[in-house]
């Protein structure tokens, strides 16, 4: 069994953040340990695109600080506010049995497995510069519109990190997985008996000064080329009516012209992403810096073991992509590059969203050539969901139904089609030759995940086919 630490690490910033911050009104957790040193006050972030699948705010490093784009800027001195914050300890662990009996001479077969994560307790303290100080410290200072990053910028809106909350102390994440397993065979000969155990470990070490969370400010430059403040007000949630269909579309028309041999190469690669979604959150943030037109900082593939660094050179070097520049410098690609480069990005994010589990059954998919049908799938259920309150009220007859679709299925095909619709609510269940179905708490961004995983993986297995 094999634990991604990374998503782990994840996982405990956000349940820090809605600990100490149980509104999510302000601080932002943070995805990976890789880009701490990004996370830091005065270092400038950009927003990233809300797209129609995904509409949480979330933000790229840029390796550049606000020194870096004022004119005079070397010699900026700001004071940093920095006090003890807080504790945080926690441990979560899951375990199971069977037992079973298997013939008539009483022999017996047990089994019992468990995983624990624990962290071990984290020190923080807050490290902030305050929006008044910020101001005063630089109100005689000039943004340098010369700068590439200024020069990007639109309406002459940026952000800024001006409080992170960070580890005071170096802490460790651990992952252990136990497991026993046994025989017993008792008769009036002999009495056999057997038994196995397996125990796996894992530890993740991060270094005192690691960013946990960050809270971000929003500036301007002013008419007189200055900095200035624009007020910001907490995020209101925003819930899409499901009162009518739409259909959801992901850009492939870039990936559909790739010859079959690259096509078989991104295939690849995405199949041994999927088998260790250990790379998925540093890819992602690099793919994000790349599609805002910066060279990625790709220092941080030395952090990675040998063969998670190569998977994701790999991809990289697929898109053209190059350990050349120094991070944060601007990107020259080709508009094929750039449509490329946005629907990979469109599919790691989707990856990041879904449960880790549900990766290995999508590379199952592909091995089984079913991720067509199971896309069409997809569609009906998004079809049938926005046109019906209620989902057992009566469709129109079509020429493939939800219905004939999944009965389409094998039992192996089905078995796995089943656990990925579950992922985002969907409930399907076949008895002979009859099927029923139930949306139970639908999750949107998960639904969206699979929709747009499905897609690069079917338009990469039809090119590869061709």
């Amino acid at each position: 069994m094999f634990v991604d630490l990374y998503v782990m690490f994840h996982k405990v910033t956000q349940k820090i953040v809605k600990e100490i911050d149980p509104y999510g009104s302000t601080l932002i957790p943070a995805v990976s340990p890789y880009f701490s040193d990004d996370f830091k006050p005065l270092y400038i972030i950009k927003r990233k695109k809300r797209t129609l699948f995904f509409t949480k705010d979330k933000y790229i490093p840029t390796s550049i600080t606000l020194a870096d784009i004022l004119k005079d800027g070397k010699d900026l001195d700001i004071g940093l506010q920095s006090s003890k914050f807080c504790n945080y300890g926690a441990s979560m662990s899951i375990s199971g049995g069977v037992d079973a009996s298997v013939c008539t001479v009483d022999a017996g077969m047990h089994a019992s497995g468990g995983v624990a994560e624990i962290i071990s307790t984290v020190e923080m303290k807050k490290r902030v510069i305050s929006e008044m100080m910020l101001l005063e410290a630089t109100k005689d200072r000039k943004i340098d519109r010369g700068h590439h990053f200024v020069k990007q910028l639109r309406n002459n809106i940026f952000y800024i990190i001006l409080e992170v909350v960070e580890t005071d102390r170096p802490c460790d994440l651990n992952s252990l997985f136990k497991a026993h397993a046994g025989v017993e065979v008792p008769t009036k000969i002999m009495k056999a008996k057997g038994n196995v155990d397996a125990f796996l470990k894992q530890n993740l070490s991060f270094c005192a000064g690691t960013t946990i969370a960050f809270k971000v400010s929003k500036l301007r430059i002013t008419e007189d080329d200055t900095v200035g403040l624009v007020p910001t007000y907490a995020p209101l949630r925003c819930l899409l009516a499901a009162s009518c269909y739409r259909k959801l579309e992901i850009p492939l028309t870039e990936l559909t012209k790739l010859s079959k041999d690259v096509s078989q190469l991104f295939l690849n690669t995405f199949l041994q992403l999927l088998g260790n979604n250990d790379n998925l959150p540093v890819l992602e943030t690099m793919l994000d810096q790349i599609c805002e037109g910066f060279q990625p900082d790709l220092q941080v593939l030395e952090l990675m073991e040998d063969e998670n660094r190569a998977c994701v050179e790999k991809l990289l070097d697929l898109l053209g992509i190059r350990k050349v520049d120094p991070p944060g410098q601007p990107l020259t690609l080709t508009p094929h590059q750039n449509e490329v480069i946005k629907t990979v990005n469109i599919f790691i994010q989707s990856l990041n969203e879904l449960n880790p589990d549900t990766l290995p059954l999508l590379a199952t998919c592909v091995e089984m050539k079913i991720t067509s049908r199971q896309l069409k799938l997809v569609e009906k259920i998004e079809e049938r969901d926005f046109k019906c309150s209620i989902l057992e009220m009566q469709i129109e007859p079509a020429e493939e139904t939800l219905e004939t679709l999944a009965l389409q299925f094998t039992e192996s095909e089905f078995e796995i089609t089943q656990r990925i619709l579950e992922e985002f609510g969907f409930h399907l269940k076949r008895e002979n030759a009859s099927i029923s179905c139930e949306m139970k708490d639908r999750n949107e961004e998960m639904f969206c995940s699979i929709f747009a995983a499905l897609s690069v993986l079917k338009a990469l297995d039809d090119r590869v086919k061709m």
